[in-house]
């Protein structure tokens, strides 16, 4: 066998590139084994392309690295879930992670409006309330809050202006500033997570 047209055919850089078909792989870890000079190249090329991506990787902004941060830490605290530190809800937020806490509040009675508000996070930049509603909620706007909840059971028809979301255990959403919008229950009853933060 030539190896010198094997290696120079490019077969090393698909292999260390995870490229090739299933049965030249196996072909080329066969060739590994017969031919060290072979795993010699391999190892020069996976330096060599390592190298590479080293010299051309960028950095991503200083706000985006605060961001990524700010979410991974969420998420382990909403994993730990303490309602004397509560993770802010976003839309990676699992509503599963919410349930044991709100199962742990016990029976919470009815208001006359068929409402039951429960304010669970209140500080001056952030208040998080358990909504549990047998009543459509009525429209309304926010000037200075950024509003977004978190549904953890039922289903409702979320209205933003003109657009309309059917939403159910699970789903996140943001509502903009400045904007008319209301829900409408498709179940029986919802249970939601909102969150109200202050510019």
């Amino acid at each position: 066998m030539n190896l010198k047209s094997y290696i120079e055919s490019g077969i090393i850089e698909w292999y260390v590139l995870n490229d090739l078909p299933v049965d030249e792989k196996r072909g080329f870890e066969r060739m590994l084994r017969t031919y060290p000079e072979l795993r010699e190249e391999l190892n020069a090329i996976e330096l060599a392309l390592q190298s590479y991506a080293t010299s051309q990787k960028i950095m991503p902004p200083h706000y985006l690295q605060e961001k990524v941060v700010k979410s991974l830490l969420n998420l382990e605290k909403e994993k730990a879930m303490d309602i004397e530190d509560l993770p802010l809800i976003d839309r990676f937020s699992d509503y599963k992670n919410w349930l044991p806490m709100v199962e742990r509040l016990g029976e919470l009675p009815l208001a006359d409006d068929g409402r039951c508000v429960k304010i669970l996070r209140c500080d001056e930049q952030v208040t998080q309330t358990l909504i549990v509603s047998t009543t459509d909620i009525e429209e309304e706007t926010h000037e200075d809050e950024y509003e977004s909840f978190l549904i953890l059971s039922g289903a409702c028809k979320c209205t933003i202006g003109d657009n309309i979301r059917f939403m159910e255990a699970g789903d996140y959403m943001e509502i903009p500033l400045h904007m008319l919008h209301n829900v409408a229950l498709v179940s029986e009853s919802v249970v939601a997570i909102l969150q109200r933060i202050r510019r």
